[in-house]
């Protein structure tokens, strides 16, 4: 276990001995000590990893854009050296209006042609150089504007590489890798992790309508204290709050609403704390006798083998009864099982 102000008194001093207080909250960011001002020896670690992390993270960045800017610059180069040709052919003499007017059979059928994918290409260029909507390692979503997004995160893909024309990326819970058009991602919306705020994580709960307002409260409170003793994962506990009232059903369903210090680019992180929360919130709720217990649902019996298709009631009154051999008996003997573990045997004996 390491004290803050060891790091502190080190890196936060400057030639003079005054503490600036700029860098001392850039450490306390970085290295998220406990409210007694200690780190772990893992949590320091943890800490150097993720500057590890960055420091790669930009130097792929960099490598990329060198790569677009290369061929950014051989685009102008090829709109620079038209020009400069037909600056050339007017100086000898010659008129460029006639060797166009030669080749307008064959350019006007291209025209049609390619349009449609010039104008594609051309969006994507405006995407990729004006936009900039994501940049290498950001994880992103892409979706129609239209459409909601999720509470609970969207699917994301990390970007691998940027070109003028497509993009690559890598789908961050299988690996498998897909390109895009830019030119087809410039209508669509495109969610960046990366470039969002502080996760915020949901969490919700069904209390039965019997259970005191005051131990809404207390657990209200614990939860609060549960986050406030882990700086590490949670910023703070946005609300807590009823939201659904089912009378008829028996019971209140509540939101818990915490801010997590990490965004929704480290999703393993915020979906671990997530699960860890929403496991906390469990145990307290059935500690103190909380826990809401659905009531039984009607049953509704039919008999599938019924040659005639009475619905339920119909053969009462008819005054019918029921054959033994459209009641069908469970069997609890291991005969079912036997037979399987002998598909088994069969196939080592083979």
């Amino acid at each position: 276990v390491l004290h803050f102000d060891t790091i502190g008194l080190v890196l936060a001093l400057d030639n003079d001995g005054h503490l600036q207080k700029g860098k001392a909250r850039a450490l306390i960011n970085l290295f998220r000590p406990d409210r007694e001002g200690y780190i772990t020896m893992l949590d320091f670690v943890k800490s150097c990893d993720n500057i590890y992390k960055r420091v790669r993270m930009f130097r792929a960045t960099t490598s990329n854009a060198a790569q677009l800017d290369n061929a950014f610059e051989q685009l102008i180069n090829i709109i620079f050296y038209s020009m400069l040709t037909l600056v050339v052919m007017a100086l000898l003499g010659v008129d460029p209006s006639r060797l166009f007017l030669s080749l307008t059979g064959i350019l006007l059928p291209l025209s049609f042609l390619f349009s449609a994918a010039a104008s594609k290409y051309f969006e994507g260029l405006l995407l990729i150089l004006a936009r900039r909507p994501y940049d290498i390692g950001d994880r992103i979503a892409i979706s129609e504007p239209r459409d909601d997004t999720s509470t609970d995160g969207s699917t994301t893909w990390f970007v691998e590489q940027i070109t003028l024309y497509q993009t690559t990326v890598r789908m961050a819970a299988t690996n498998e890798v897909a390109t895009y058009s830019n030119g087809s991602l410039a209508t669509l919306r495109i969610i960046n992790a990366n470039r969002s705020p502080k996760a915020s994580v949901y969490v919700y709960l069904k209390f039965g309508i019997d259970v005191p307002y005051e131990k809404v409260k207390i657990f209200g409170n614990v939860v609060e204290t549960f986050v406030k003793e882990r700086p590490r994962e949670w910023l703070r506990l946005v609300a807590f709050r009823a939201t659904v009232l089912e009378v008829d059903l028996g019971y209140i369903k509540y939101v818990v609403a915490i801010q997590h210090i990490e965004s929704w680019q480290n999703i393993g992180v915020v979906s671990q704390s997530k699960a860890d929360l929403s496991s906390f919130c469990l145990e307290v709720s059935k500690k103190m006798g909380m826990r809401y217990i659905a009531p039984p649902m009607p049953v509704d019996l039919s008999f599938a083998n019924d040659p005639k298709n009475y619905l339920p009631g119909e053969r009462a009154e008819t005054g019918e009864s029921l054959q033994p051999n459209h009641v069908k008996q469970k069997s609890h003997d291991s005969v079912g099982f036997q037979n399987i573990a002998a598909l088994f045997h069969q196939e080592k004996t083979a």
